[in-house]
């Protein structure tokens, strides 16, 4: 294409008119310039000659006009051949758009192409695991179903069993009773044989009187007589010996009856006592687990506390970072609406020495609970009744649960309800939480919603362990009322859990109620040497003293609230495209952590640090084992939200879990060491 077809038409129209323009301008000129001469020239300057000049410039105008003639002509044929041009540019111009257009689709098709093919490979996977999945639950639930035949048909044993026994007891009772009758009859006919027997020696007397008078008859038969008379004698010898077996016998029965008629009396008392539960059956409750102290601190410093746990921690031979305690701390101090922390990961890492060591130095009395694979019932927590002793078997919660009651309805033996019990569930996930513990939780978080003075409320978050039982004078019991068991604000409830084959995971229902603080594995291993660290001036710390470190969660109480309050729901609205939101508990709760963070309420900190460890312990474990793929959008607006905290933990351990190979979020907890 030359510079012709290049230059626009605008331009090239301009050329045209100018050059017109000089053509006209030196035709103009050079007439005005012959005139002035003409003017200026001789008076006698010969007419023909002006005429010629005339003619000469009219030829020359006409030569002019013609050539300008032809120029238009030019200009427009030139027109004509550049708007042809200029249509053929854009046609091509289009043409190329067309194609670029095309190329870039046809990336886009290749790029969706491949992702297309990742996710094939993905879903190829996941099908594959699912598949997996698929044939170990298939595996589950048919030896489930072997596990629910085996229970029925012991359960139909047991029943089988049980009418065996009710059938056996019938059956004794009935031969009892026939015994009885047939030891009357015997009674009777044994009588019957003495009387026949008295009335034989009367009739021998008789028989006696007439031989002797038939001796003094007849002196010839009195050998014979006397004989017979020796033979009758033994004979009632034999009947008298008889006589007193018989007595002896029937004494015997009587006493025998005697006896089974007061077994009958005492098992038919026992059937009517069955429901029925004397006070002294829950003795076993008022045995105290713990000492009472009566040096009580009331003015502990929490600064101190938590500078002595440091201490106590590391002389104890544990490498755990001060975030990772600060966090414990925190979480115990917002128990009022997280009722339960959990310490998951890494078996070995001091998840079950840590609350130990944590009681010790803020002056905490310890309970430890070893969860086992059986539990199946709040029984197993707090102990049962047992009707066949007449007794309710407690268990240590149980009595400390009677120690530590803080409320008007305690009873006399609740001698620490001014002192603070930490309850650890070791490994609770070894059994279902849900069938144990799930119902006592939801009664823990109750409590900041109750009246603790009206009777129906503490009855509401208390667990009911004997309904009480009905007067019986006949039986001499008493009316009995109903036997409640309360954790108050005064017991704080830990578990810990390790996360592999053997346990179960927790359900959403638990996560969404405790803060969740997950050990990884150590960064290097050590031949580290565990200490023993006395009990040195230890002394019991005061309910009251443990909540005056206690903050509300105001907007007073957390540096740059509104932020906080803007992020926080910007992530909410993030979480919900995940269809995992959060509610009003779960915000309180973070706010809640942040007021009462050491680092807010003794360092005077932003409040950065403790809301990236609510997000670690309470946002990201919804999401576990979302797409990646499907989600890759909100994903990528999460990360982005996460980056305004600014912590390099929190931000390392969400691309960890971003990047996960299997293609979903795998999130294993935040390091604490930065």
């Amino acid at each position: 294409m030359n510079t012709l077809q290049m230059m626009p038409t605008s331009i090239w129209a301009l050329a045209s008119a100018t050059i017109i323009m000089i053509v006209l301008i030196t035709l103009v000129l050079n007439l005005y310039y012959r005139k002035r001469l003409q003017a200026i020239g001789p008076l006698n300057t010969d007419l023909g000659d002006l005429v010629n000049q005339k003619q000469q410039l009219e030829t020359d105008i006409d030569s002019i006009r013609d050539w300008i003639a032809s120029q238009n002509d030019e200009i427009l044929r030139l027109k004509a051949e550049r708007e042809e041009q200029e249509i053929t540019r854009a046609e091509l111009l289009r043409l190329e758009q067309e194609a670029s257009q095309k190329e870039e689709d046809n990336k886009k098709l290749r790029d969706e192409v491949g992702a297309l093919e990742n996710q094939r490979h993905l879903l190829v996977q996941s099908m594959e695991k699912v598949e997996g999945e698929k044939t170990e639950l298939k595996k589950e639930i048919q030896q489930l179903d072997k596990d629910k035949e085996k229970a029925l048909e012991e359960l139909k044993e047991a029943e089988k069993s049980l009418v065996k026994a009710k059938e056996k007891a019938e059956e004794q009772l009935k031969d009892i009773e026939k015994r009885i009758e047939d030891t009357r009859k015997a009674e009777a006919e044994l009588l019957g044989t003495i009387e026949k027997a008295e009335q034989q020696i009367q009739d021998f007397n008789n028989a006696l009187n007439v031989i002797k008078g038939d001796i003094l008859a007849a002196q010839k038969n009195l050998k014979e007589l006397e004989q017979q008379i020796d033979s009758k004698e033994r004979d009632i010898k034999d009947l008298d010996r008889t006589q007193r077996s018989k007595e002896r016998e029937v004494e015997s029965l009587q006493d025998r009856k005697i006896d089974l008629d007061a077994r009958v009396e005492t098992l038919s008392d026992k059937l009517k006592t069955i429901g029925q539960m004397p006070k002294e059956a829950f003795d076993s409750l008022n045995q105290p687990v713990f000492l009472k102290s009566e040096n009580v601190r009331a003015k502990a410093s929490e600064a101190d506390g938590l500078k002595k746990l440091y201490q106590v921690t590391a002389d104890s031979g544990y490498e755990l970072p001060e975030r990772l305690q600060n966090a414990f701390h925190t979480s115990l101090k917002a128990s009022d609406i997280s009722c339960l922390t959990v310490m998951a990961g890494v078996s070995g890492t001091g998840k079950s020495a840590f609350p130990k060591l944590y009681a010790q130095s803020m002056g905490i009395h310890f309970l430890p609970l070893a969860v086992e694979p059986r539990w199946d019932s709040p029984h197993d927590l707090f102990g049962f009744l047992n009707y066949m002793e007449n007794r309710f078997e407690s268990t240590t919660l149980g009595r400390s649960l009677i120690q530590f009651n803080d409320s008007p309805f305690a009873g006399e033996h609740a001698d620490m309800q001014d002192q603070l019990l930490i309850v650890l569930l070791d490994e609770m996930n070894l059994a279902r939480i849900e069938y144990y513990f799930s119902e006592f939780l939801s009664k823990l978080e109750m409590r900041r919603n109750i009246d603790i003075n009206h009777e129906a409320d503490y009855r509401m978050v208390s667990t009911e362990i004997y309904s009480g039982g009905r007067e019986d004078k006949e039986l001499g019991f008493e009316r009995s009322d109903p036997l409640f068991l309360y954790a108050g604000r005064n017991v704080l409830f830990v578990g810990t859990m390790n996360e592999d084959e053997t346990t179960q995971s927790l359900s959403d229902k638990v996560i969404d109620r405790a803060n969740v603080l997950y050990f990884g594995k150590p960064d290097r291993l050590k031949n580290q040497k565990q200490t023993i660290v006395p009990y040195d001036n230890w002394a019991p710390i005061s309910f009251e003293n443990w909540q005056s470190w206690y903050r509300e969660p105001e907007s007073n109480n957390i540096p740059e609230f509104e932020t906080v309050d803007t992020l926080l729901n910007d992530i909410n609205s993030t979480l919900a495209e995940f269809g995992r939101p959060f509610g009003w508990r779960t915000y309180r709760a973070i706010m809640t952590y942040i007021a009462n963070h050491p680092a807010v309420t003794l360092n005077g900190a932003d409040a950065m640090q403790p809301l990236s460890d609510q997000i670690a312990m309470r946002v990201m474990p919804k999401l576990r084992g979302l797409d990646l793929a499907e989600y890759e959008s909100v994903f990528t607006r999460l990360r982005g939200q996460i980056q305004q905290i600014n912590d390099d933990s929190l931000n390392d351990a969400f691309i960890k879990a971003s990047q996960s190979a299997q293609g979903f979020f795998d999130w294993r907890g935040i390091k604490w060491e930065h």
